[in-house]
């Protein structure tokens, strides 16, 4: 495969096939993994970008959020299939992540949203902190660091609110990440989202690197 040719920018039809790749992987040793429930290559008229979905974590839903449920709870507290019903509405709530070029910075841009049909987590700073971004990067995207910092913003093609993370240190990171060596589409994106997901995350499951 060849090499991105003005790394660390990547063209549109490099992106395409970088996100085909992943695409790809994830059909082939999805098995292997439990990490991501869903990867997909949206192709629109309009818009084009790779979209992954993950459970959250049931753990992570703090006592504020699991009030509402104990209230639901207590009253079928006896009911078996109530407790079923409990366990499959906590894999409802989802984490997904749309990875979309910018067409001025030339780089891959992560935007990233809660799906939760019971409305328990708005798009605010106290959701982003207490369910997005994990411990050992809070106190990184807090001080804006080296990632950029992570703001509110309409989606690119949805206009719904999502989280996204500012592409002006991107170019930076993935020179500091890569040095002077040079990657094919699949070895760049699978580099950019060890470097820039993780604050949101988002890691890269191991299986999928074959």
């Amino acid at each position: 495969m060849e090499k991105i040719a003005s790394f660390p920018s990547i063209s549109e039809p490099e992106f395409e096939k970088a996100c085909n790749c992943l695409l790809e992987a994830y059909k082939r040793y999805n098995h292997l993994q439990s990490d991501w429930l869903l990867v997909d290559f949206v192709h629109n008229d309009d818009s084009k970008y790779l979209k992954i979905l993950k459970a959250l974590s049931i753990t992570k839903i703090s006592p504020k959020h699991q009030e509402l449920r104990i209230e639901e709870t207590e009253i079928e507290e006896d009911d078996e299939e109530a407790l079923v019903e409990d366990t499959k509405r906590s894999h409802e709530v989802i984490l997904e992540y749309n990875i979309i070029l910018s067409p001025s910075y030339q780089v891959p841009v992560l935007y990233f949203s809660i799906k939760d049909p019971h409305f328990r987590f708005p798009p605010t700073r106290d959701t982003l902190y207490s369910y997005i971004v994990p411990h050992q990067f809070k106190l990184q995207v807090e001080s804006v660091g080296i990632i950029g910092g992570i703001t509110l913003t309409d989606h690119p093609f949805t206009n719904s609110p999502v989280f996204f993370i500012h592409p002006c240190q991107t170019t930076s990171v993935l020179e500091a990440s890569l040095g002077s060596k040079e990657a094919t589409p699949e070895e760049y994106l699978n580099l950019w989202i060890g470097a820039m997901g993780g604050c949101a995350g988002l890691f890269l499951p191991r299986a999928l690197l074959g």
